[in-house]
């Protein structure tokens, strides 16, 4: 019996775009180009969610934002 505690992996929502869903696209399986941490959201096409919080890698898998949604 494993006395582990599983890791609960965070989920963005799915209008949360950068820079390096576009630079990684095509690359083999498991490898990636660096992003440079730039966000936005596809809702609003700006840094801020339609709730007008930030957009970013950590705010975005918030499930409890009014506007995320589940990949």
């Amino acid at each position: 019996m494993s006395t582990q505690l599983p890791v609960a992996q965070a989920t963005r929502c799915k209008s949360l775009l950068s820079k390096g869903l576009y630079i990684n696209a095509g690359l083999p399986v498991g490898e990636e180009a660096t992003g440079d941490g730039n966000f936005w959201c596809g809702k609003t096409q700006t840094v801020l969610g339609p709730d007008q919080d930030l957009c970013d890698g950590e705010h975005c898998t918030n499930p409890n934002r009014t506007c995320y949604e589940r990949p």
